[in-house]
């Protein structure tokens, strides 16, 4: 497949697009500061607050079940220390990632997609701390939007899209190879036109480009891989309709598998298939992760 021709076509299928979700700026800016490594509680928790909007959204979800306070939490310098800087950055994300998209009509069922997508982080954020990755918010972030190009096909080209998925439905034909053929393009390079749209960070973005392609990687190959591996996995062992279909390990896995193998400091399991059968021990502990964020993130 030609990546400079796919990135072409899925240009154009922005081009007569007006009504794109956008990531409001009060919401980049804070993303960036809780980045840094000089920003104080204070300064972050004052910029939160100057939207009163994103303040709340930060007390609802760290007083939801998914964190488990022992106590109310009422301010936002608070949610930050109790937090850490890392996990908000990951939670205002997540969640405006959510809503960017929630009413939007599509040929798929929503939650399934949703599921999977936190499922993806959900595991990533596992093999992160599995290999001592030095950002494990970062890879469970990643994980949980890799796949945003497929509410861009799923709405903006709703009709065509919900052809593809009906003609591959009940075949052994992945959605990434069905999307190729109907728009000579996939969600992986849609989703990076929106991630540039959204001034998303060069490795969430080589992520959401290549997580199909992992021998492709310009920015962070070891998240890269942890992503892609962690996707695979949930492709082969989720219930999904066709939005998410799993295929046998190709070279994409295969280069994952090789890079993870070179960058964990601890030894891993001696081939991929014992290393994803060793994630299964987990996979309940997962599910309810999963369905907690799914409630959280959804109301």
């Amino acid at each position: 497949m030609d990546k400079v021709a796919m990135m072409i076509n899925a240009r154009k299928l922005f081009k007569d697009v007006s009504d794109l979700p956008t990531i409001p700026a009060i919401v980049s800016r804070v993303v960036s500061m809780l980045d840094s490594q000089d920003a104080s509680p204070d300064e972050v928790a004052d910029l939160i607050l100057s939207d009163q909007v994103l303040a709340a959204r930060v007390i609802r979800v760290v007083n939801s079940p998914l964190y488990r306070t022992s106590n109310t939490i009422l301010s936002v310098k608070r949610a930050l220390l109790f937090l850490g800087f890392k996990s908000v950055r990951e939670m205002i994300l997540t969640s405006y990632f959510v809503d960017s998209f929630k009413n939007q009509e599509q040929p798929f069922d929503m939650k399934m997609f949703w599921v999977h997508s936190f499922s993806v982080g959900a595991i990533s954020r596992r093999i992160a701390r599995m290999i001592e990755y030095n950002d494990v918010e970062k890879a469970y972030l990643v994980g949980i939007i890799h796949d945003i190009g497929k509410v861009f096909l799923g709405h903006y080209c709703k009709e065509e899209y919900g052809r593809m998925l009906a003609g591959i439905s009940n075949t052994s034909s992945t959605t990434y190879d069905a999307e190729y053929e109907s728009f000579g393009t996939t969600h992986c390079e849609v989703g990076l036109c929106l991630a540039l749209r959204w001034n998303f960070p060069p490795a969430y973005c080589d992520v959401i480009a290549n997580h199909h392609s992992s021998e492709v990687v310009t920015e962070d190959p070891l998240l890269l891989s942890i992503v892609a591996l962690a996707d695979f996995y949930c492709l082969s062992h989720g219930t999904y309709n066709s939005v998410a279909q799993a295929s046998i390990p190709g070279a994409s896995e295969d280069n994952a598998w090789e890079v993870l193998s070179q960058f964990a400091t601890d030894s891993l399991p001696t081939s991929l298939e014992h290393f994803l059968s060793a994630l299964d021990e987990e996979y309940e502990a997962i599910n309810q992760e999963v369905n907690q964020l799914f409630n959280t993130m959804t109301i």
